[in-house]
């Protein structure tokens, strides 16, 4: 989850190591179809070294078989049998008989004749096999051997050791990626100086980092431009407001003049908001500064207690326990502040207000109103925020200010609905250290 409570969703395509990873296999894959390719028709061009290797290949099958009638698919009329050299006629010296292979053609095809030598039991035996065919069928077992013997097997553990080079490789180089991307999801709004670190290499992912790094300044530019833009408008309209209202006291007593005065104060209280909203965007909290939430909850409640007071309310304030806490004391007294306007706002009739500093380094403010509904928790701290915008009275960002307050503090703030009716809003703020 991110800061606005949206949850992030991972990417739907592949990861680029995937793609690298299926492009390398795939290139691997297209070697081999290749590499067979170029078996198949470098044997298909030497039709008396495949005849050669048929044979030699049919007599190591028949070292293990006693079964000679079984030939090469394709085989026609095919032949075998066991033979004495001495039976041989034209041979040098008796009892001596070499390895031979004939290939001749033939109407419809050819004849492949030849002897080889084979050793079965301990003893050296002469086999004699011919036989005819047409095409390339009757060559597939040699093919297939040779393709596996001098494809297949020394392909794949080769291919397997450059795939696993080349995944070792890819992922050390990605790493300066997933380390950008960690760093910039741990990016904060809170820290707008923090940038990503720049890896040295290789130079591609450093100038994308670069990159980052110039938008997100650009960016920071811009915000800070809007956030002055904003304190400064607003600081400018209170002088004129101020005037409008001295100037709608002399007027005589009217409806009109009511209404007027109704609308600038709204004006007054929306640019007093503008202008905590644009200091509590540019907030930086001291993380060691020691405050009490009491002390200023007291403060907060005495300089609030004559406009409770004339809407004809009650204002509470009580300390609970140790109310030390780590924080912005101006800041911690606009959270106060308008958390007690938010329920002198919401809360109806003659109803108090309770404000309670403690136990702990927490704060909380109760009404006795309707409650927070269910389907507005979502949507009551989001800025300019109104459930009924035919109101007047607000411009919904109170409680946007109160939130990024707490934030500022690294606190958050939270709301319930009280046991006997009401909200209860509490924020809570980072304890001091046990030995201050």
């Amino acid at each position: 989850m991110d800061r606005a409570g949206n949850s992030r969703k991972g990417p739907s395509g592949p990861t680029l190591f995937r793609q690298i990873a299926t492009r390398l296999a795939a290139f691997t894959l297209l070697f081999a179809l290749l590499d067979i390719g170029l078996v198949v028709v470098s044997y298909s061009r030497q039709p008396e070294s495949l005849a050669q290797e048929l044979l030699t290949l049919e007599a190591h099958r028949a070292e293990n078989s006693a079964d000679l009638t079984i030939g090469p698919p394709g085989a026609e009329h095919w032949s075998a049998r066991y033979i004495d050299p001495a039976t041989i006629a034209g041979q040098s010296r008796p009892g001596v008989l070499m390895d031979w292979t004939r290939r001749e053609r033939i109407a419809g095809g050819f004849r492949i004749s030849g002897v080889r030598t084979i050793d079965q039991d301990g003893r050296s035996r002469w086999l004699f096999m011919q036989f005819e065919g047409d095409g390339i069928a009757p060559y597939v077992p040699v093919i297939f051997n040779e393709i596996v013997q001098h494809v297949l097997l020394p392909l794949i553990p080769l291919s397997l050791l450059l795939l696993l080079f080349n995944i070792v490789a890819v992922r050390r180089v990605l790493q300066p990626l997933r380390r950008a991307e960690a760093e910039v999801d741990a990016l904060d709004a809170d820290n707008v100086l923090r940038r990503l670190s720049e890896a040295p290499e290789p130079r591609e992912v450093n100038t994308l980092v670069r990159a980052v790094n110039r938008a997100l300044t650009r960016l920071d530019e811009t915000m800070a431009i809007l956030r002055g833009f904003t304190a400064n408008a607003a600081h400018e309209l209170r002088t004129p407001l101020s005037i409008m209202q001295l100037s709608l006291d002399k007027l005589p007593p009217s409806a009109l003049r009511d209404d007027l005065q109704a609308d600038t104060q709204h004006m007054a209280r929306l640019v007093g908001q503008m202008l905590d909203l644009a200091q509590a965007d540019a907030l930086a909290v001291e993380p060691d500064v020691l405050v009490d939430l009491a002390d200023i909850g007291r403060e907060v409640v005495a300089a609030m207690a004559p406009k409770v007071f004339a809407a004809e309310r009650d204002l509470r304030f009580e300390s609970v326990g140790d109310t030390r806490a780590l924080g912005h004391a101006e800041a911690i007294y606009r959270i106060y502040r308008n958390l007690i306007d938010n329920a002198l706002a919401h809360a109806p009739g003659a109803t108090p207000i309770e404000v309670t500093a403690g136990p702990g380094p927490q704060l909380s403010v109760r009404d006795h109103g309707p409650g927070i509904a269910d389907e507005d928790r979502p949507h009551i701290f989001e800025r300019f925020w109104r459930k009924d915008r035919r109101k007047t009275d607000g411009a919904g960002l109170g409680l946007g200010i109160v939130q990024r307050l707490a934030q500022a503090h690294g606190g958050a703030i939270t709301v319930d609905n009280a046991s006997g009716g009401g909200a209860l809003f509490r924020v809570t703020f980072a304890a001091p250290d046990e030995d201050r």
